[in-house]
């Protein structure tokens, strides 16, 4: 398998703009359905779903030290590292770039409190002057903020609710912008995938392999992966064991989640295996294969248009009980590589369902299993990505069947 380049086949020109646009339509209808005055976003990624505006975004996910201010009735505030306004250059949807007031302790030492007070104070002096009204009557929706800052506000004269459930729902079905920077996130993990199938050899270690992804990544213009997550031979099972400078060797599976941010901040959450330096899985190779590939086959069919999360978890297939059993049928994926809806429970939980709802035309979703038994020895994890069209599932990512572990 010789890789060269990514193949841009399917991706049509992705109107930024546009994108943008569509994005904020979604928000402010969320909002207008909603009791609150206003949004205050720290969440970099909600940020960027609602305003396009990027800057030190892994460093600004740990330091509260940009923030976005959305009025139901006024101009998008974009309260930025320094108040330099190069991140939001070309962006009609923000009406203002000003200085943020960052409280956390590396910026602000003995005098957080002082910082967060005056944060609060001009968060609510502006949404007061948007509404004309007092700041008491004020109420801010807000995703995430530390206990200082939560604090801050309230002794500002704020009401806050949770802004998290508002932009889920807001991002919880996509634009015809966003499934082709999807596809184009997923182009890069592909690219990246082949890359790595081509380079294993036995005696590489999982981070060398593993890191072929991430260059490609950037190379591609992507932006970062979500987890860490290859993993070969014996640590295969259980899941969720990160890369490390363990030695691959002949014969080994290798199993890989992608967690991709890619373009334009747009992800690729894609599972696959491969086994080193042989042309054909044994036997119990193939047999685990079979039984994810099967599993998410079945899955996948369950998708349609206004079937409840509730009927599809009922109808869902499952592995045999020697083997650990995958918390989730199907999630949904976007500008990260989880969002609403979980169809299914949580990791180390009572599976069951979490979210109430059904699955609507222009959801983006994720699909996968884990087949590994409980006794041990390898497994393997598979998950492939589609968008709900009117007629059902569409897949995006590639086909999972393969020759090297698929029965001809």
């Amino acid at each position: 398998m010789h890789v060269e380049s990514m193949d841009r086949s399917n991706q049509a020109a992705i109107d930024v703009n546009k994108l943008c646009h569509d994005r904020l339509a979604r928000v402010r209808a969320e909002m207008e359905a909603s009791e609150f005055d206003a949004l205050l976003l720290f969440d970099q990624v909600n940020i960027r779903y609602a305003t396009g505006a990027r800057n030190m975004q892994i460093w600004a996910m740990r330091n509260t030290v940009r923030y976005c201010l959305i009025p139901r009735d006024g101009p998008i505030v974009l309260f930025e590292i320094g108040g330099r306004r190069e991140p939001a250059e070309g962006l009609p949807s923000i009406g203002e770039v000003r200085p943020a007031r960052p409280w956390f302790h590396y910026y602000a030492g003995e005098h957080a409190d002082t910082y967060a007070r005056d944060f609060a104070d001009e968060i609510a002096a502006t949404i007061a002057a948007t509404h004309h009204s007092s700041v008491k009557a004020l109420r801010v929706a807000v995703d995430r903020c530390d206990a200082r800052g939560t604090s801050a506000l309230r002794a500002a004269g704020l009401y806050l609710g949770d802004a998290q459930p508002l932009m889920e729902q807001a991002r919880r079905i996509k634009t015809t912008e966003e499934v082709a920077a999807i596809r184009q996130a997923i182009a890069v993990a592909e690219l990246g995938i082949g890359r790595m199938h081509e380079a294993l050899r036995p005696g590489m270690t999982e981070n060398a392999l593993f890191s072929l992804l991430h260059q490609t990544n950037i190379e591609q213009g992507g932006e970062y992966i979500e987890t860490r997550l290859l993993s070969s031979g014996h640590r295969t099972n259980p899941w969720y064991q990160e890369a490390s400078g363990k030695v691959i060797a002949k014969g080994e599976i290798v199993s890989f989640d992608c967690d991709l941010i890619g373009p334009l901040g747009y992800g690729a959450d894609l599972c696959g295996a491969f086994v080193c330096g042989v042309e054909r899985a044994s036997p119990a190779q193939r047999d685990l294969y079979r039984r994810a590939y099967d599993q998410i086959e079945h899955n996948t069919a369950l998708l349609q248009p206004g079937s409840s999360f509730r009927e599809i978890l009922e109808k869902a297939q499952r592995l045999p009980a020697t083997y650990h059993q995958f918390h989730r049928v199907a999630h949904g994926n976007g500008m990260s590589t989880g969002e609403f809806p979980a169809i299914g429970g949580r990791p180390g939980f009572q599976e069951g369902p979490i979210h109430d709802g059904e699955i609507e035309e222009g959801m983006v979703l994720c699909v996968g299993s884990y087949a590994g038994l409980h006794a041990g020895h390898e497994g393997l994890k598979l998950e492939h990505q589609l968008v709900i069209r009117e007629n059902g599932p569409e897949r995006l990512s590639k086909s999972l069947w393969d020759g090297v572990f698929m029965d001809p």
